[in-house]
């Protein structure tokens, strides 16, 4: 798999700090992504210390079975929960910092992709935009519930409640996924500073009219700002460029 790839993490027009943190390991092509939450900075070291600790545990050994690869990233997620939790409980300023956490591994001809939390993951396909991910949010679980027809109630105490985080928990629930890529495909990572101010069609218009990953990523970080984003902003993304024969040992 020939691919190329460009983050960049914006502080935002009102942050006194970095919440988000993001990875690109290209040689064994994984890439990640944390916002954190917490006071006194300590969801930018919640955000840290998960991608840092992730880094570190995944992969262990590169297995032509993807589904022993998933296996591999779910321990690694959970490790990264264990060690972030530990710092929480251990470390008075620490205490209750958590973070969303959300990766792509591109193994043999498909990606693997798993996510904590609202930071989302997103595919740009022939110039339709899917969104991989559900969001771990109140908000998401409020509209499931409207949509089934049960009991409605007001979502505006909902909003910005995340249901599952990196070291909230002694115990973490990641969601675990794989899918076929094919040449051309486009994959990004992002914060909800962006995801929650540029709608996926001006994602979609932003991508058929840029030329290149910085230009892309740059814009859609200056269109989040324009909708009035006041988040810190980032955005990781992966093309594929080629595709070589492999056999598929998926299980």
């Amino acid at each position: 798999m020939k691919f190329q790839s460009f983050g960049h993490s914006d502080i935002g027009p009102s942050r006194p700090n970095n919440e988000d943190v993001w990875i690109a390991l290209p040689r064994v092509r994984f890439f990640a992504l944390a916002d954190g939450m917490g006071g006194h900075k300590s969801g930018e070291i919640a955000a840290q210390e998960a991608i840092e600790n992730l880094a570190d545990n995944f992969p262990l050994k590169n297995d032509p079975d993807s589904a022993i690869m998933m296996e591999q990233l779910h321990q690694a997620i959970c490790k990264a929960n264990h060690w972030v939790h530990r710092l929480g409980r251990h470390h008075k300023d620490f205490n209750g910092m958590g973070t969303t956490l959300c990766c792509l591994y591109f193994h043999r001809n498909s990606v693997i992709y798993a996510h904590v939390g609202d930071s989302r993951i997103y595919r740009w396909r022939k110039g339709h935009i899917d969104k991989l991910t559900e969001d771990h949010s109140a908000i998401r679980e409020w509209l499931a519930k409207t949509a089934r027809g049960e009991p409605p109630t007001s979502p505006q105490p909902l909003k910005n409640i995340i249901t599952r985080a990196i070291g909230m928990d002694s115990q973490v629930h990641p969601e675990i996924a794989r899918s076929k890529v094919e040449k051309g495909d486009l994959y990004f990572l992002c914060s909800d500073g962006l995801s929650d101010f540029v709608t996926e069609r001006k994602m979609e218009e932003i991508l058929s009219q840029t030329h290149s990953l910085e230009e892309a990523v740059k814009s859609f970080i200056q269109t989040a700002k324009e909708n009035g984003s006041n988040d810190n902003i980032t955005v990781v993304m992966v093309q594929i460029e080629d595709l070589y024969e492999t056999a598929d040992l998926s299980g």
